[in-house]
């Protein structure tokens, strides 16, 4: 083996005798390593890539421990075996807990192989816990799945992670590029397509309000995305960001992008004994299970969430590094 294969970076945070693991790892996976091949000795590894003896003892120790390498006593060391029973560790970094997000997680988590560990944590759209959080674990995992901050400002945390082992997940495509591989939606374009296909089933309505939250993190382009198909289909609309005189209205349609304020739609069309789907209209965003039941089922504009995950767990377990639009489309239930 030639000690060049072994790549050591000096000012990553991920612990040097992991580097020269994982260096094995790929040399392996890639057939660089074989089998019986011999491997540098100790002293080449230290002083080429200038290590500590200890810190390359640390890691023969494991990779010996793991029966990947065995030594020769007058020899050096071997390559053992060339399949590793690689366990994988991923680091899951969601925004917040919502009920789609657990639909999401448990499709990721299903889809993986049966000893690869999932460990799940939140930043709440808090710029410092965002950080704190990547800082604290860069080193500990073997993959890393991050649903970002949508800033720029968090860019350098996200150079923290080994740009080999960092996946993007949901949203940031614009703001990262195509520099990290990713499953994320296309939020403009998919809530015109899916505005577009229930077109005859909104136009019943006289007009159209989106609802969005104060403080709200949905991306801007769903508002862009509204109001690019309200004018071009000649739709009376707005967008508000609470019910306008606290109450619905007959023959409005309401797209609802937070739960807080879907609630609070359906609890006043109730108080006025409107018919929903008739006398006033319902789409909330993001789908989870309890929508197909409330109110007799809320229709929903959607990702789905389900392939979301079972997209992520295809690129890690392939080693891709593909850029995918998860597919959005319009739930229809009995609200619209």
């Amino acid at each position: 083996m030639d000690p060049s294969l072994i790549h050591i970076d000096h000012a990553s945070m991920t612990p040097k005798y992991k580097q020269l693991i994982e260096s094995i790892h790929r040399a392996l996976e890639t057939k660089t390593l074989k089998a019986g091949q011999k491997i540098p000795s100790i002293n080449e590894i230290s002083q080429k890539h200038d290590l500590s003896r200890d810190t390359v003892l640390t890691a023969f120790g494991d990779l010996q421990s793991r029966g990947v390498i065995v030594s020769r006593p007058g020899k050096g060391f071997y390559i053992k075996k060339a399949k590793i029973n690689h366990t994988r560790k991923i680091f899951l970094l969601f925004d917040k807990l919502t009920s789609y997000k657990e639909v999401l997680y448990e499709a990721f988590a299903d889809h993986l192989h049966k000893q690869d560990k999932v460990e799940m944590f939140f930043h709440n759209f808090n710029t410092g816990l965002f950080e704190s959080l990547i800082r604290e674990n860069v080193g500990q995992y073997t993959d890393y799945v991050v649903m970002p901050i949508p800033s720029k400002t968090v860019a350098s945390a996200l150079k923290l992670i080994p740009q080999d082992r960092l996946y993007i997940l949901d949203r940031g495509r614009r703001l990262f590029g195509k520099q990290y591989p990713s499953v994320c939606q296309n939020f403009k374009e998919d809530i015109v397509n899916a505005l577009v296909s229930g077109i005859e089933l909104i136009k019943k309505y006289k007009s159209f309000y989106m609802i969005t939250p104060e403080h709200s993190h949905f991306p801007n382009s769903l508002v862009r995305g509204f109001r690019q198909f309200c004018k071009e289909n000649e739709i009376a609309h707005d967008v508000v960001k609470q019910l306008p005189n606290n109450r619905t209205e007959k023959y409005n349609a309401y797209l609802v992008l937070d739960d807080r304020n879907l609630v609070r739609i359906v609890k006043d069309a109730y108080a006025q004994n409107y018919i929903m789907g008739t006398d006033i209209g319902i789409i909330s965003y993001n789908d989870s299970p309890l929508k197909s039941i409330v109110a007799n089922g809320i229709t929903t504009i959607s990702t789905d969430f389900e392939q979301m995950g079972k997209s992520m767990a295809e690129l890690i377990l392939n080693k891709k590094k593909d850029h995918i639009d998860n597919p959005s489309s319009l739930i229809r239930r009995r609200s619209l």
